[in-house]
């Protein structure tokens, strides 16, 4: 055992031994001070928090010597708040409205006098937290309820100023799309990660909504946007999910919402259809349905909550149709495309949920919750929306997930009026099994027309689980943890500990050898064959990853300020046990060893800040947070499975027009029409990557974030606050993929013509430069090593950004909240690896380039404009006479990236090279071409999306409490036509729109309680 490992274990064994312990994980507190009319402070006052809320009714505690006191573990509802000394009045402070992880400030002034006298304020709830430097937006259910949408996860995309979707083409008017749950990012940091009882939901690969949470089950939302505590595992936005309870009364909600094309009107102009759009509709399909029921099964000692929800969402794809000619052959494999102008592209989502949890006051101070969520999902059209090539549907693929199933569990133990003892655990269980589009059978082909940036026939994007035409792949995420809380006015202390182990994968279920149909695909241009390529199918793996964290911090109060002091460690590891992949076409039977620590990461994270109430007044806010977060891991970095090359490409020439390659593929030579393997470690057992030392292990070596801010928060009126904040984000522990095999000056350089075309900058025929290729001797060699980037050059990323937000609540029952967000990412990767200069631009914010960096002037330092990044979102609920309510929802956000690729032939190039290009080593005709990138990234955009959307309610009352409410939703009211994805290849398609979206659309809806 190494040092390092002895001092970590000592430090991780020391946090556990602290009397230590704070705040619990999905609670609000109330804190502080009681003094009498001198302003001398009163220890031994008893102060008692009562609420509803509460099952156990009230919690209470004493103050400490200095006057202070801390009430924490309080779920979110409306408290009061009673002070009781003898010798003293009693001072009851009533209307506290307490939020998931917010700190009210409640301070009293006892008098001295009988003890029967009762002095009761009741004022506005506290809007500032003067204590905790997280910065946070909450989403009460009454609000998710009132604002335009169904009340679920979707809708805080729109009303967050910062986000930013991480696929733009998901962004839907309605807020239908269910896959933008957490799908964005604020700040420039990690996507955002829901979180429900204290633990981090996210899974490997489930990026496109495999989870769709059911608004029923929220008692409220809280995203957590800044000041990240030790107690996350990761940065970024966390997006708190807290469940709803049963209660002593039998209570339910029913709710029902639809659109349809048919309430929808058109927004193709002119403008739209010489960008070659027709007037196709945005929305084909949707409708959310569900219901929930609770109650108490023993009054005030079990209650129950369940809910179930259907939804269905079918969006179309403007631009995109299904291929007319898909059932006719004409070669073995190969159909052509002609767009069937009557069947438009569209997704296609079902979202189910089963939820049911039991609330258990076990004793007066032990209480325990169990809830299990059941989502037999599918996205049977999944890949129709991402990001790359644009993909006809029957280049998609239905993604079934079942079972699909979410226990957790948690317990909470309020030992003394100062300690609280907690702990929780969780399992995700996520199965995925691909299949193909109906009409694509196993012996279609993928062909990839690179005149229009688009593929059709079949499925052919990647090994990975999302990549093929059929895989099944199981994930299963186990987790626990347990904390200690100390509180005792001055010092609000926490230790605690966490554990999760990943598995993902199943060999036995991935044999398939048509995973890629016939484990090939084709590109074409113009028509004609260009480049064949083989697969190494089937394909699957196997591999674990076990996480153990330990963390503390700290709230220490000193004078007005209130230190947050907090440290995270974590020791991950991944391995994979012996692989064995059957044979297939191209590739005979790989049997892998099993393998350990790969990686094996020790992060230690500080997570530190301030916050200090500027006048005393509990009023006004100066916060300062800084924090380190490592990546949260969730794949094998070595695994061998992952690492050997998937595929390999060669030029066609396809001489005799019979659209078959009639040359030997398993043969890596130039033969027939055929050139040489682009990978000619294609099939062997050894892996073509693998991974430097630096690159599987380490003391924070891990990629990771920085993440910190200041903020001013402010109360300018009783219940209407103000925040202004600066924002900062940067990234480490980059990693880039170096070809031992090539060095730079394999490369030779050549130049291009830039097409004459005004919409391109510098578009006049102007030379571009700073292409290179690499030699024929060098093509096809691979020797792979990623290792860091910090051993070749300087690799930066780095958001700064400033958002100034206004939220209040109004007397009459009135809610805004909206903001202002100016910010942008630089990068910088301005070093050489092998090519010194690339056609291809790619960026990442998982810590490993996709490609060589390089220094192509434009593509390696990114600037985006400031107006790139500008964007205003707010929303406002009013309520009307007679039972009326409105709401608006109005979003100013950018439009999207333009790009320019230019496809370029062999024989534009050779004559600078004096050579072919040196792909086509050894043909006898070399009909290659490379992609060449003709406008830097981050510098040409679409006009700014604007959207506004409004909501008329009617409430109906009865009796008991019954409460009927109709809702009428009104999006886009300007009747919008923003593109959301254009063709970005250039040619006669150049710029033509294939998304944008919806029109105004009209959702009728209507909601039970009672």
């Amino acid at each position: 055992m190494t040092l390092r490992r002895i001092v970590g274990g000592l430090v991780a064994c020391g946090l556990l031994t602290l009397p230590v312990p704070g705040w619990a994980q999905q609670a609000g507190s109330i804190a502080g001070a009681a003094r009498d009319t001198s302003g001398a402070v009163l220890p031994g006052v008893t102060v008692e928090a009562a609420s509803p809320a509460l099952i156990e009714k009230v919690r209470t505690v004493v103050t400490n010597s200095q006057g202070l006191y801390v009430i924490v573990d309080l779920r979110p509802g409306t408290y009061t708040v009673t002070f009781t000394l003898p010798g003293f009045t009693t001072f009851r402070r009533e209307g506290i409205e307490l939020t998931t992880g917010f700190t009210a400030t409640v301070n009293a002034e006892l008098r001295l006098g009988a003890v029967e006298e009762t002095i009761t304020v009741t004022g506005e709830a506290p809007l500032v937290d003067t204590q905790n430097i997280r910065q946070q937006t909450q989403l009460s259910r009454e609000i998710l309820t009132s604002i335009p949408g169904t009340g679920r996860l979707p809708a805080l995309y729109t009303v967050l100023p910062a986000a930013i979707l991480n696929v733009p083409t998901a962004y839907s008017v309605g807020g239908v799309n269910e896959r933008v749950a957490a799908n964005y990012s604020l700040h420039g940091a990690p996507s955002a990660s829901p979180v429900i009882e204290g633990m981090n939901h996210i899974s490997a690969g489930l990026t496109q909504g495999v989870v769709v949470y059911n608004q029923l089950t929220f008692q409220e939302v809280v995203v957590e946007t800044s000041g990240i505590g030790a107690d996350r595992d990761s940065g970024g936005a966390q997006v708190n999910i807290v469940p709803r309870e049963g209660s002593n009364r039998l209570s339910g909600t029913f709710e029902f919402a639809y659109a349809g094309p048919d309430l929808e009107s058109s927004n193709i102009s002119d403008e739209l259809a010489a960008r070659g759009l027709r007037p196709t509709g945005g929305l084909k399909k949707f409708f959310d349905t569900g219901g929930a029921f609770g109650g108490p099964i023993k009054r005030d000692r079990l209650w129950f909550f369940g809910a179930v929800r259907s939804g269905v969402t079918q969006q179309f794809q403007q631009g995109n149709y299904y291929n007319r000619l898909q059932g006719t052959f004409i070669a073995p494999g190969v159909v052509a495309y002609e767009p069937d102008l009557s069947r438009p592209s569209f997704t296609d989502e079902t979202a189910r949920d089963f939820t049911l949890r039991l609330t258990w006051q076990a004793a007066q101070k032990h209480k325990i919750a169990v809830q299990s969520s059941f989502q037999p999902n599918c996205n049977c059209l999944f890949g129709l929306l991402n990001p790359g090539i644009i993909p006809a549907p029957e280049s998609t693929g239905q993604h079934h997930y079942n079972p699909n199933v979410m226990p957790v569990a948690s317990w909470t133990y309020v030992a003394t009026n100062r300690l609280l003892i907690e702990g929780g655990g969780s399992a995700n269980i996520h199965h995925q099994t691909s299949k193909r589009i109906p009409g694509v059978t196993p012996e279609h082909i993928q062909i990839t027309e690179q005149s229009l940036n688009f593929k059709y026939g079949a499925r052919a994007n990647s090994l990975a689980v999302g990549g093929s035409s059929t895989s099944h792949n199981p994930r299963r995420i186990y987790q626990g943890r347990f904390a200690v809380s100390y509180v005792t006015g001055t010092h609000n202390f926490k230790a605690g500990f966490g554990i999760r182990r990943f598995e993902e994968g199943n060999l036995d279920k991935n044999k398939d050898p048509n995973q890629i149909n016939q484990a090939r695909d084709y590109t074409f241009l113009n028509g004609r064959p260009r480049f064949v390529r083989i697969w190494a199918v089937p394909h699957g793996f196997e591999e674990s990853i076990r996480d153990v964290s330990f963390y503390a911090q700290d709230q220490w109060a000193v004078g007005r300020a209130t230190l947050n002091l907090g440290v995270r460690y974590n020791d991950v590891v991944g391995w994979t046990p012996e692989q064995v992949i059957v044979a297939g076409p191209f590739v005979p039977e790989r049997r892998l060893a099993p393998l350990t620590n790969v990686p094996h990461w020790r992060n230690l994270d500080p997570r530190l800040g301030v916050a200090y109430d500027l006048f005393g007044t509990g009023r006004t806010a100066l916060k300062a947070s800084l924090g380190r977060y490592a990546d949260r891991l969730v794949s094998v970095a070595e695994n061998p499975a992952r690492n050997m090359a998937p595929n390999t490409q060669r030029t066609w020439n396809d001489a005799n027009g019979n659209l078959i390659p009639d040359c030997d593929l398993r043969n890596s030579r130039p033969n027939g029409e055929c050139g040489a393997w682009s990978d000619l470690n294609f099939g062997q057992q050894q892996p073509g990557t693998r991974n430097a030392e630096d690159a599987l292990e380490g003391f924070n070596k891990q990629f990771y974030s920085w993440q910190g801010s200041v903020a001013v928060q402010h109360e300018l009126r009783p219940n209407v606050g103000l925040n202004v904040a600066y924002y900062r984000t940067w990234y480490g522990g980059f990693l880039v993929t170096d070809n031992l095999a090539l060095t730079p000056a394999d490369y030779d350089e050549f130049c291009i013509t830039v097409p004459v075309d005004n919409r391109l900058p510098g578009g006049r025929g102007d030379q571009l430069c700073g292409l290179y290729d690499l030699r024929p001797e060098k093509f096809g060699l691979i020797d792979n090593l990623v290792t860091r980037a910090s051993n070749y050059g300087k690799r930066t990323q780095v958001y700064d950004g400033v958002e100034a937000s206004l939220n209040g609540r109004l007397p009459q029952g009135s809610v805004f909240q909206g903001g202002f967000v100016m910010g942008r990412t630089v990068e910088d990767y301005c070093y050489v690896v092998d090519s010194p200069g690339l056609t291809t631009w790619s960026s990442t914010t998982t810590g490993q380039l996709s490609e060589d960096p390089h220094t192509r002037p434009g593509f390696c330092r990114v600037v985006p404009p400031w107006s790139s990044g500008m964007r205003f979102r707010g929303l406002w609920v009013q309520p009307l006479p007679w039972d009326l309510q409105a709401s608006v929802i109005y979003q100013n956000i950018p439009g999207i990236e333009r790009q320019a690729s230019l496809v370029v032939n062999n024989a534009a190039i050779a004559p600078q090279l004096g050579r072919n290009l040196g792909q086509c080593r050894g043909a006898a005709v070399c009909n290659a071409n490379v992609t060449v990138d003709l406008v830097p990234p981050q510098t040409m955009f679409e006009p700014r999306l604007q959207q506004l959307d409004l909501r008329f309610s009617r409430i109906f009352r009865g009796t008991g409490g019954l409460r009927v409410r109709g809702n009428l939703d009104v999006y886009n009211i300007f009747n919008a036509a923003s593109v959301l994805r254009a063709n970005g290849r250039f040619g006669a398609a150049w710029l033509n729109a294939v998304q944008v979206m919806g029109g105004r659309l009209v959702k009728i809806g209507a909601q039970l309680d009672f």
